[in-house]
């Protein structure tokens, strides 16, 4: 009897046992773990794209707030989406900054000889100087566009009103001299890192359209400026984008501008101007803008 009691005993505490470890027990305890390790795959991700965005951001400017970036933060919004390509034209805007100058007739020259419309963006008292050649500018065809007075960081970006009077100078000046109202601008240096969102908000209250580009020459640095600025085109339009050059007012430039629209000839490019209707691309700021000062 004592045996039989014994085994009946041991029966239940084996039906216990296999109670507790049976598989509602076991997805009670795997819960908290799974919870557990998404949450941790989620900031790891987090982390890792804000130290990566820094990265970026140092790497493109050399400065910026690296303290805020390092944070477990939100997505950001995706910048400003380029201008594509919406038929079978392979459309190509070309560009020249800090003219007019002695160069500016070699590059219309160059462009009338290919059929190739241009912007260009100029500064003030050059337009002042050498008004003859801004009106041949718009004669022509081609865009004119505002690039400020001074070209000094120290005093156009000293804050948003300086910047705005800038424009509105340089704007009165062009419109003076060719009856040209134009809104297309674009800031020295291209809107970063200096231009901080007052400033584009201020710009942008005055009906200005500020452009960036997407394809930079650096023809400002040495005359061998063909290759690399090949590279990015094609680069640009393998992508669907249409491309936008930056180009400099200057002798180098008007040199081995020819070749640059051989080329584009050659490959089907249609060289047009910026309109006032079209969308302006510009840089997007994220963690790259800081005040000059």
């Amino acid at each position: 009897m004592k045996k039989y009691i014994m085994s009946i005993a041991m029966l239940c505490l084996i039906l216990l046992s296999a109670c507790s470890s049976g598989p509602l027990a076991n997805q009670r305890a795997a819960e908290p773990e799974a919870e557990s390790r998404n949450t941790s795959g989620m900031d790891s991700v987090s982390t890792a794209g804000a130290k990566s965005g820094a990265a970026a951001a140092e790497r493109s400017d050399g400065g910026g707030d690296q303290s805020a970036t390092l944070q477990p933060r939100q997505p950001q919004k995706l910048g400003q989406e380029p201008p594509r390509y919406h038929s079978g034209k392979k459309v190509i805007y070309l560009t020249f900054d800090d003219g007019p100058s002695t160069a500016t007739q070699s590059i219309l020259d160059s462009l009338l000889k290919y059929g190739a419309q241009a912007t260009f963006f100029m500064l003030e008292p050059r337009i002042r100087v050498e008004p003859n050649i801004v009106k041949r500018i718009v004669k022509e065809g081609h865009a004119p566009g505002l690039h400020g007075v001074t070209h000094d960081k120290n005093k156009f970006y000293e804050s948003p009103q300086s910047a705005v009077n800038e424009m509105l100078k340089d704007q009165q000046t062009l419109e003076n001299i060719t009856g040209v109202h134009s809104q297309l601008i674009r800031t020295p240096y291209g809107s970063i890192p200096y231009l901080t969102e007052p400033f584009r908000a201020a710009l942008k209250q005055q009906g200005f359209q500020l452009w960036d580009w997407n394809v930079d020459s650096s023809d400002w640095s040495n005359g061998q400026y063909l290759t690399t600025t090949i590279h990015q085109i094609q680069k640009q339009t393998a992508a669907g984008i249409i491309p936008i050059v930056l180009m400099h007012d200057k002798p180098e430039t008007a040199e081995h501008l020819p070749e640059l629209l051989k080329y584009l000839e050659q490959n089907g490019f249609a060289a047009e101007r910026m309109e006032q209707s079209t969308t302006p691309y510009n840089f997007t700021c994220y963690n790259r803008c800081y005040p000059v000062a």
